[in-house]
């Protein structure tokens, strides 16, 4: 064909039918990609939302748990419950003023056969 032949045929109605046809499917492909993206892209930020949500719940969680536990740790450290609890349960007394090492001096360790 010609280049005249070619411009008749794209003139004619079929020719103009066929490349309106083309292109609008063109476009409704386009449409729909781009819908298929935008739900995907929801999808994502939706299903993040809920990440984070959930990982401030656990952080709420922690937090609160960090702070009942330090509440316990002060009232387990408090000296009259350990006294309560050495006596009591443990069984244990005060120590006679021979058993008490001063920071400064040292034990006497016995040598053998009495040399030192």
């Amino acid at each position: 064909m010609t280049s005249s032949a070619e411009a008749r045929e794209a003139a004619s109605p079929q020719g103009l039918r066929a490349r309106f046809l083309a292109l609008w499917l063109a476009a409704v492909i386009a449409t729909a990609a781009a819908f298929v993206v935008h739900l995907a892209v929801r999808f994502e930020t939706v299903d993040l939302g809920y990440q984070v949500d959930s990982a401030r719940r656990e952080q709420r969680r922690l937090v609160e748990s960090r702070r009942l536990l330090s509440l316990e740790a002060a009232t387990l450290s408090q000296g009259d419950r350990v006294e309560a609890v050495a006596r009591g349960t443990l069984h244990m007394a005060p120590p006679e003023p021979s058993q008490v090492i001063g920071e400064g001096s040292a034990p006497r360790r016995a040598t053998a056969g009495g040399v030192r």
